[in-house]
C-alpha cells in the first residue's frame, strides 16, 4: 500500500502565513519571507502536499546517483497527472510553490473556492443542498405540545439533545416547531422562551454517509449561521493529502470559538449515517465543543456514541419513544381539532389505547375515518400496529383514491425527493404544470406529503407512507422499478447531479449507464476528495462491466488508497482490508483482461503500487 504524504503545508488566509501539519498535527509556522527556515526543514524531508494561495500540488525529491536530488511538483486532474522541475532545495521557495501550483491547477483550489466571496449556501450546496438546510414547513394540523417544547428549551445548557424514536414518531416535526417557536419575536423584541442563538439545519440522506461529504455539508449547514466559518476545514478536507480529520475539525472548532454567537446544530435523520469515521469524528466534535455550539440529533436508532458518558456527566438531554407519544389531551386535539372527526371521549381513548399515542397510526386512522360513516364501528376494529398499518396504507388509503393518484404515488415513491420536473420525467407524463398539480393535490390531502422549501417545488413523502408505497410497487409492478429508476438517473444526468444519478442507475440496477455516470462525475468526485464513496460504488459494478471501464475501476482503487490516512485509528485496520481486497480483485481483472487497453507507463504504475501495498 503506498505511504500518504505525511506532511502538508498549507497557506493560511486568516493569519496570513503557512502552517505546516506532520503526522496530521500543526508543527511550524513560515512567514512569506522565512526561506532560510523552509530551507532546513526541506533538507531533512522528501515529501509534502501544498496547499498555497493560487492551487494545490504534490511536492517530491528525486534522488540522483550522486547530489542531493531534485524536487519535482506534481498534479493528478481529470486523469491526468502532469510534472514540473523545481530544482534544488534553495530554489523551491514559496513564491516558486505558488507560481507551480498556479501552473499545474488549471481550475479553482479548494483554498480559492473558500477564500471567495460567496454567500452561504455557495459553492460547495448542490441542486438539492438548499432543501437539506432547512425544517420541512409545519403541518396546518400541528399540535400544540409546550411540554416538549419547554424541555427543547435545555438544548443550550448541554453539549448534546438526542431525539431519537422510530418512524412516525414526530421528531423532525417536533424540532420544527421548536425551532420556529424559538425564532419568533416576542413584544420584547427577545425570542420566544428567551432563546438567543442561531440555528443551523441539515437534513441527512443515505449519500451523506461519506466522511468529506458529510463534513462539507455540516460546514454549509453552520455558514447558514456564521458566512465566514470553516474556510481552513473545507480547504484540508479537499485537499490532495489532507490531514487526519481531527485535524480538520480542530481548525473548524477554532474557527467557531472565535464567534460569540450561539449555534445549535441540528442532525435530521442522523440513522442514515454508519460510517465509523463520521461517529468518530462526531465524538471528536462533542468531546471538545466550544461553548457556544451546541449538537441535536434526531435519530430512528441511538447513534454509536458513548451515551452514557455524556449522560452520567449531566451532559445531554433525551427525548425518546416515550415522550414522543401523543398523550390523551394531545391525541383529543388532534382528532377533533385539527382533524375535525366527530368522535366521542371513548373512540378517541380507544385510539389512543391502540395507538399507544403514536402519530403516524393516529393520522392513518384520522385519514380513513374521514371518509367513513360508522366511526365507533371502525375505531373498535382499528389493530394500530406497525405491520397492521403498512398494510393498511396499501388496501384502504390507496385504493380509495383515482387511479391516476395511485399511479402517480407508486411510481413516485421510488424518489427520497421530488419537484413537478423529476415527479413527470419519472412517470412520464405530459407535463409538469400535471405534476406540480398532483403534488400540491397531495399536500392539500394530507396525504403524507411533506413541503421541503418555501418556493413550494421540492416535497418528499413521510417515511412511513412511502415504505409502504415501495412495497406495493414492488408487489404489484416489479418489471416497472428499473424503467422508473433509469428514468430518475437520466433527468438527475441532465442537471448534473452525478451523485443521485448513479444511485438510481445501481439501484435500476443498469451498471452500464452507472458505470458511464461514474466516469463523467469522477472529477467531480476526485476534485472534492470523496475517493471513498467512488470506490463501494465502483465494487457494486459486476467485473463484465469493469472490464469495460478499467480505467476507472483502476482510478477509483489507487484513489481510495490515498484516503485510508483520513481515517481515525479505530478503522484504519478495517479499511486497509478493503483497499487489499479492492487491489485483488484489480489483479484479477487485469490478468482475465484481453487484450490490455493500457499503456505501458500505466502498467508500471499499477505494478508498483501493487508491490508497495
Amino acid at each position: 500500500m503506498p505511504k500518504p504524504l505525511l506532511h502538508a503545508l498549507i497557506w493560511s488566509h486568516e493569519q496570513k502565513h503557512y502552517k505546516l501539519y506532520s503526522h496530521g498535527q500543526p508543527e511550524q509556522c513560515f512567514p512569506p519571507g522565512d526561506e532560510p527556515a523552509f530551507s532546513r526543514w526541506l533538507d531533512g524531508h522528501t515529501a509534502f502536499a501544498f496547499e498555497g494561495q493560487a492551487g494545490r500540488i504534490s511536492v517530491l525529491k528525486e534522488a540522483r546517483s550522486r547530489g542531493t536530488g531534485y524536487w519535482y511538483a506534481y498534479r493528478t486532474q481529470h486523469r491526468h497527472t502532469r510534472k514540473r522541475y523545481l530544482g534544488r532545495t534553495a530554489q523551491v521557495t514559496f513564491a516558486r510553490l505558488e507560481q507551480e501550483a498556479r501552473v499545474l491547477d488549471s481550475s479553482p483550489s479548494p483554498a480559492s473556492l473558500a477564500k471567495a466571496k460567496a454567500s452561504p449556501l455557495s459553492e460547495q450546496k448542490g441542486m438539492l443542498l438548499s432543501t437539506k438546510l432547512s425544517p420541512p414547513r409545519l403541518p396546518i394540523s400541528l399540535v400544540e405540545r409546550s411540554r416538549l417544547l419547554r424541555e427543547l428549551d435545555a438544548v443550550r445548557s448541554h453539549r448534546l439533545t438526542l431525539v431519537s424514536a422510530s418512524a412516525g414518531s414526530g421528531k423532525t416535526t417536533l424540532l420544527s416547531a421548536w425551532m420556529a417557536a424559538s425564532s419568533k419575536p416576542q413584544a420584547s423584541g427577545s425570542r420566544a422562551g428567551g432563546l438567543e442563538h442561531d440555528v443551523a439545519w441539515l437534513s441527512l440522506d443515505e449519500l451523506d454517509n461519506d466522511p468529506i461529504r458529510f463534513w462539507a455539508s455540516v460546514i454549509v449547514a453552520l455558514r447558514t449561521c456564521l458566512p465566514r466559518v470553516g474556510k481552513t476545514a473545507l480547504a484540508m478536507l479537499h485537499s490532495p493529502e489532507a490531514p487526519p480529520l481531527s485535524t480538520i475539525l480542530t481548525a473548524l472548532l477554532n474557527e467557531l470559538v472565535q464567534d460569540s454567537r450561539e449555534i445549535i446544530l441540528i442532525l435530521d435523520d442522523y440513522h442514515v449515517i454508519s460510517d465509523q469515521t463520521i461517529h468518530d469524528g462526531l465524538l471528536f466534535l462533542l468531546d471538545h465543543l466550544p461553548p457556544n455550539l451546541c449538537l441535536v440529533l434526531a435519530t430512528r436508532a441511538d447513534p454509536e456514541l458513548p451515551l452514557s458518558r455524556f449522560r452520567v456527566r449531566g451532559q445531554m438531554v433525551e427525548i425518546r419513544s416515550s415522550d414522543l407519544r401523543f398523550t390523551q389531551e394531545e391525541t383529543t386535539s388532534f382528532l377533533l381539532q385539527s382533524m375535525g372527526l366527530p368522535l366521542s371521549e371513548e373512540d378517541v381513548a380507544t385510539l389512543q389505547h391502540r395507538t399507544e399515542g403514536w402519530i403516524a397510526g393516529l393520522q392513518l386512522a384520522a385519514l380513513s375515518l374521514r371518509k367513513r360513516q360508522d366511526l365507533s364501528g371502525w375505531v373498535s376494529d382499528f389493530a394500530g400496529s406497525y405491520r397492521y398499518l403498512l398494510d393498511y396504507v396499501q388496501q384502504d388509503i390507496l385504493a380509495r383514491l383515482p387511479v391516476p393518484l395511485q399511479h402517480f404515488l407508486l411510481q413516485t415513491s421510488i424518489l427520497t425527493r421530488m419537484n413537478a420536473a423529476l415527479c413527470q420525467a419519472v412517470t412520464a407524463a405530459s407535463g409538469e404544470p400535471a405534476s406540480q398539480e398532483m403534488l400540491e393535490a397531495l399536500e392539500r390531502a394530507n396525504l403524507f406529503v411533506v413541503l421541503l422549501d418555501e418556493q413550494r417545488q421540492w416535497y418528499r413523502y413521510h417515511d412511513l407512507f412511502r415504505e409502504a408505497l415501495r412495497a406495493r410497487l414492488h408487489a404489484s409492478q416489479p418489471e416497472l422499478v428499473p424503467l422508473l429508476h433509469q428514468r430518475a438517473a437520466r433527468w438527475y444526468e441532465t442537471q448534473g447531479e452525478w451523485r443521485e444519478a448513479i444511485a438510481h442507475a445501481l439501484a435500476a440496477p443498469d451498471y452500464p449507464l452507472a458505470a458511464s455516470l461514474m466516469e463523467q462525475g469522477a472529477p467531480h468526485f476526485w476534485f472534492s476528495g470523496e475517493a471513498r464513496t467512488v470506490h463501494i460504488w465502483v465494487l457494486a459494478l459486476p467485473d463484465i462491466v469493469l472490464r469495460a471501464h478499467m480505467r476507472l475501476a483502476l482510478d477509483a482503487a489507487l484513489r481510495f488508497l490515498n484516503f485510508v490516512h483520513i481515517s481515525t485509528a479505530t478503522v484504519h485496520a478495517s479499511m486497509a482490508a478493503q483497499v487489499e481486497r479492492t487491489i485483488t480483485r484489480m489483479e484479477e481483472i487485469l490478468r482475465r483482461k484481453p487484450p490490455l487497453l493500457l499503456s505501458e507507463a500505466e502498467v508500471a504504475l499499477i505494478g508498483r503500487r501493487l508491490m508497495r501495498r
